[in-house]
């Protein structure tokens, strides 16, 4: 789970990147498009609902980008836990090293090198892997509707989003 404000801007460069994808006119027309629900995957708000309504019956586990960002190696004993599986310390910390953005960057197993290489994506798909760049793009107007559209469409569901963190 991330917060959503900063995956409208990682969609919008995914969405430069891989060919099946429209290009987008330019990022006001796409942050429409995804108000809208009219970008690959739908209307966010339906999809993050739907997951929820769901989680019991689907046995989902939230793992929240912003504290992978802050403790990689806490969330990763967190998934192990919610896996059952019970691994060294040194597993965990093969693990932890292996996820990080850094290496996961230059992984071809990660990265979508490979499908670069056979042309469906035209650049590389991972960007910068830091929280809150949608400062970077939003307008102040931009934001204030996002923010009233979020509480419109998500106040009832029991979901904390992390929002700002200090890098």
């Amino acid at each position: 789970m991330r917060n959503p404000k900063d995956v409208l801007v990682s969609l919008y460069h995914f969405s430069h990147s891989w060919k099946m994808l429209e290009t987008p006119k330019s990022f006001e027309a796409f942050f429409q498009d995804f108000m809208d629900g009219k970008v690959y995957m739908g209307l966010w708000f339906d999809h993050v609902r739907e997951y929820q309504n769901e989680k019991d019956k689907m046995d989902v586990h939230y793992v929240k980008y912003e504290d992978m960002l802050k403790d990689l190696r806490g969330e990763v004993v967190k998934v192990c836990d919610f896996l059952g599986k019970d691994l060294t310390d040194e597993a965990i910390d093969h693990v932890v090293e292996m996820s990080t953005f850094k290496n996961m960057k230059i992984n071809p197993k990660a990265n979508y090198k490979g499908l670069v290489e056979k042309r469906r994506y035209s650049s590389p798909t991972m960007r910068k892997g830091a929280a809150g760049d949608w400062k970077n793009f939003f307008t102040l107007a931009q934001n204030e509707y996002f923010d009233q559209v979020f509480e419109e469409k998500m106040s009832d569901l029991p979901l904390s989003f992390t929002w700002e963190i200090k890098q």
